[in-house]
């Protein structure tokens, strides 16, 4: 529906989308006396629209590069936790620092929540999000969520991790984010409570060196339900790393063969070729077992010569599996 008509008139509409297209309009465009053009103009179409609103609101998604937006969420978020609230999504810059209103902690329609925004969840003793099933996070502070199944993670702070973490499923992070997150769990490295229920994990961005490698063998080896791994491999990489790397890997190959031992699938997203990636498919193919297939990913298009050699040297690695099969995108 446009935006002047769901402004206007009262809508039944369930999920609501305020994103740069929404802005532009409301930054440019007077429809109505009662706005007025300039920064409080979207605030106010906002505001009509959920006041003359009908029926639950099951999605909430705010995407605003503007500081100001984040100054009247609290009044929205709150109307919409009381409006059966399932799917919630705030971006908001990095400069901008937002506490979630208190109420949204304990909204049990919430399922699904999407927060990439200097955010801080406050402490207290209350259940937080006792029904989340799928988090996404950036640049956040949170303690969380009895029954979460998908965590996504970037350059966050988690604390009281451990209590729940048996319960994910989906886990996606990026690589710098692994040593991170094995230094927030309040025990030992080698004696974490991990994801046992874990299936798929996805990695980006992960780093070919002994800082971030062997934090991913801890959540692999932890990981006994794990089928899926998909990966992004920074290409940054220097041949020293490789070699420090290889050298600290052929001491532990006994927790490499059980990082993998249950993979399936494997993806390796963004490829482009570089001599970390290659050793890292290497790796891959030498050590897992069960191993049904491989999916490459070239990162861009390559000219069919180099996509040739690429392909060849690939399909070259010796495979722990007879099942292991090579597709090449």
């Amino acid at each position: 529906m446009p935006i002047r008509d769901a402004a206007i008139t009262s809508t039944t509409l369930p999920h609501l989308v305020f994103d740069s297209q929404f802005l532009d309009f409301a930054f440019n465009y007077s429809f109505d006396y009662e706005f007025d053009a300039g920064v409080g103009n979207a605030a106010r179409i906002i505001n009509k629209i959920l006041l003359q609103h009908t029926g639950p609101i099951l999605g909430f998604h705010l995407m605003s590069n503007d500081d100001y937006m984040g100054k009247y969420l609290d009044p929205w978020i709150i109307f919409v936790s009381k409006h059966g609230i399932q799917k919630l999504t705030i971006h908001l810059p990095d400069s901008r620092e937002y506490e979630l209103p208190y109420g949204i902690l304990t909204c049990s329609s919430l399922t699904h929540l999407e927060v990439f925004a200097s955010a801080v969840f406050k402490p207290s003793d209350c259940v937080k999000f006792p029904n989340l099933v799928s988090l996404e996070l950036e640049d956040t502070q949170i303690e969380f969520a009895p029954k979460l199944e998908n965590l996504t993670i970037d350059d966050i702070d988690i604390e009281n991790l451990n209590p729940i973490v048996t319960s994910i499923k989906h886990l996606s992070l990026d690589g710098s984010s692994l040593k991170t997150l094995a230094e927030l769990f309040h025990v030992p490295a080698d004696r974490l409570v991990l994801p046992q229920n874990l299936q798929t994990l996805k990695i980006c961005d992960l780093k070919i060196s002994v800082e971030q490698f062997p934090c991913a063998l801890i959540l692999l080896r932890g990981s006994s339900n794990l089928y899926e791994l998909d990966l992004s491999v920074a290409v940054q990489v220097e041949e020293s790393d490789i070699r420090e790397l290889s050298s600290y890997l052929s001491k532990a190959e006994s927790h490499v063969n059980e990082a993998l031992s249950m993979i399936q699938k494997m993806r390796v997203k963004e490829f482009k070729g570089s001599r970390a990636e290659m050793y890292l498919i290497k790796l891959l193919l030498a050590h897992s077992p069960k191993l049904e297939k491989m999916i490459v990913e070239q990162f861009k298009n390559f000219n069919s010569g180099e996509c040739i050699e690429h392909l060849k040297e690939l399909i070259s690695f010796p495979r722990a599996s007879t099942k292991a099969v090579i597709k090449y995108l």
